[in-house]
């Protein structure tokens, strides 16, 4: 069990900021943005933060009350954490989004497609921008556009500092009130908002905070998105919840050169640092080896991986790569989570290895989780940690709700104090996923009262309490009445040659006139005997894991639609591929 960390109690963002702001750290440097080349940017500590916050939190009470929602979207510096807190502070619901799209004149609109559909699902009161221009161009485009419905009111995050003390709301200092709705990425649908409260966030990352024994001589250092629920969670929650400090730069600046990710890291003495599977591998990738000796990672003490299935390889090739820069490999804490439980479920213990194992292929098309020695016939798995403080893991069968015991695939259930309320508007959804009962008694959660489990949609196994995850529920192939995993499917067609490596793929099975399986992965490669030669090599080592024909294109890099948060979105790749939006580069089939 991991040991609580000595921290305040207090149960909302609202209440840990200002119990900091007038504490003996008042004045230290709580966020510190970076640009693209790792310069500071901006910095502040709780106190002026807080000036700032009372400052938006005044100007959205001109237009709105308490309970009223606020699209926050991705802004530049810490101008997202000001408009974020400041919603909070005014008793009002934030909405996270990724950046606005520019219209003509670079004028910012919500008339694009993933904000239309919050906006509409959240009737927001008004849109955080960050200067008074962005707002003054932003009504304009709104006053030249048509349409219909009212209109949010546009407001600048950069107000004068508020020097009074007027209280926050109440709902502010309310754990079981909402405080923002986490609109999910939408990868097998549209986004829904997950119901997210003060409460929830606070235990969530309390939880994270102990597991990884996070305390104010920790730096935590994110490029996520803040938009995105891991980037929220641990840029901006976590540093209040554990009285630690954050370095935080836009997702921009690391992909375009990884090397500021690394330094920022180098800087500091204890370092958090979270990102999903890809930004490691692209790290290995994008920086010469020439130059990473002269990388100090030896302060990096949690590298947390998330957000999409962590690679055994990908874990190797980095802890291989870095390790002239001092990276240890049992530095990796693999994780699971998901929005409808805040975040965190399931987490590696920092400084502990990594279980990494294989497991009979077909066994595992069939349900069960059989340990094998390494082959062609096995598949490998990376153990995503057990359960953090008080929350419990369940295995379910889907169709007759009865928990499973270890070493045997089915759904994930979740019981915690993060998980959430539901789903905004939308009470067919939710109480399809949330609040769910299992059939029969759950091994080990006995103290868990009846109805308080969230369905996660994904597959998986426990194994001595250590979760790892198959693939998602309503991505399965099911060929010759067994389940196969599209990831899975997809790493077999990227290791089968090199024009294919380390390249994103999607596999989906074909309509049932055509039955088979389809696989579309990007390459740079463009020479055509070459791609020849791939798509045959990648079709061939598919057809050989999968009985049913199997169906290969090769695409331009970056094609493979994804999620906000990075994750494939197969159906929509399925769709782009039937309606000959997806033209690839090259296509070999077995039929």
């Amino acid at each position: 069990m991991d040991s609580p960390t000595a921290q305040p109690l207090a149960g909302t963002l609202i209440d840990l900021l200002m119990e900091r702001a007038h504490g003996v750290t008042a004045d230290l440097p709580l966020f510190t943005a970076l640009d693209s080349a790792g310069d500071r940017t901006d910095r502040v500590g709780a106190a002026a933060l807080l000036g700032r916050v009372r400052a938006v939190a005044a100007a959205l009470r001109t237009v709105g009350a308490a309970g009223d929602r606020v699209i926050v979207p991705a802004l530049p510096g810490l101008d997202f954490h000001v408009g974020f807190l400041g919603c909070l502070y005014a008793g009002m619901i934030a909405v996270p989004v990724p950046p606005l799209r520019t219209g003509a004149r670079h004028r910012a609109t919500v008339r694009n497609d993933r904000l239309w559909t919050i906006h509409r699902d959240c009737a927001p009161v008004a849109v955080l921008v960050s200067t008074p221009e962005d707002a003054k161009d932003a009504e304009d485009a709104e006053e030249a556009g048509t349409g219909s419905g009212a209109a949010p009111v546009w407001i600048s995050v950069r107000q004068p500092a508020d020097p009074g003390t007027r209280a926050p709301d109440p709902a502010a200092s309310d754990p079981a009130a909402v405080a923002l709705l986490q609109y999910t990425s939408g990868s097998t649908g549209d986004p829904r908002g997950v119901i997210v409260s003060h409460g929830n966030l606070v235990a969530n990352q309390r939880a994270m905070r102990d597991r990884c024994e996070i305390d104010p001589e920790t730096t935590v250092v994110s490029w996520l998105p803040l938009f995105h629920d891991m980037g929220l969670c641990t840029g901006l929650v976590l540093p209040l919840v554990s009285g630690a400090a954050a370095v935080t730069m836009e997702p921009a600046a690391f992909v375009r050169d990884p090397r500021v990710w690394l330094r920022a890291i180098e800087a500091e003495e204890d370092v958090f640092a979270a990102a999903p599977d890809f930004a490691y591998d692209l790290c290995v990738r994008r920086i010469p080896e020439a130059e990473r000796a002269g990388i100090d990672l030896s302060t990096w003490r949690v590298a947390a991986n998330g957000s999409e299935p962590v690679k055994a390889s990908t874990l190797r090739h980095f802890a291989e790569a870095f390790r002239p820069s001092f990276f240890r490999e049992e530095v990796f804490s693999p994780g699971y989570g998901l929005a409808e439980s805040t975040l965190i479920v399931t987490m590696g213990r920092p400084l502990f290895p990594t279980p990494v194992r294989h497991y009979d292929r077909v066994a595992l098309a069939e349900g069960k989780a059989v340990p094998a020695t390494p082959s062609a016939d096995t598949v490998e798995l990376v153990g995503c940690g057990s359960a953090v403080t008080d929350t419990a893991v369940c295995v379910v069968d889907p169709e007759t709700r009865h928990p499973l015991a270890e070493r045997v695939v089915g759904e994930i259930w979740v019981s915690a104090p993060g998980n959430c309320a539901g789903y905004w508007g939308n009470g067919t959804a939710s109480a399809e996923v949330f609040g769910v009962r299992t059939e029969g008694a759950v091994p080990g959660a006995e103290g868990i009262a009846e109805g308080q489990y969230v369905r996660t949609g994904d597959l998986g196994f426990l194994e001595g309490g250590e979760l790892f995850i198959t693939g998602r529920l309503k991505d399965v192939l099911i060929i010759g009445g067994e389940n196969y995993f599209p990831q899975d499917v997809e790493a077999v067609a990227g290791e089968a040659h090199a024009a294919f490596a380390y390249q994103r793929a999607a596999a989906w099975p074909l309509d049932e006139e055509r039955n088979g399986v389809a696989v579309v992965i990007e390459t740079a490669e463009r020479d055509q005997e070459v791609l020849a030669g791939a798509v045959r090599a990648a079709g061939i080592a598919v057809a050989r894991a999968l009985p049913t024909p199997v169906s290969v294109f090769a695409v331009a890099r970056n094609k493979v639609p994804r999620t906000t948060s990075g994750k494939i979105r197969r159906r929509a790749c399925a769709e782009q591929v039937a309606a000959g939006q997806l033209r690839p580069l090259a296509q070999w089939s077995s039929r």
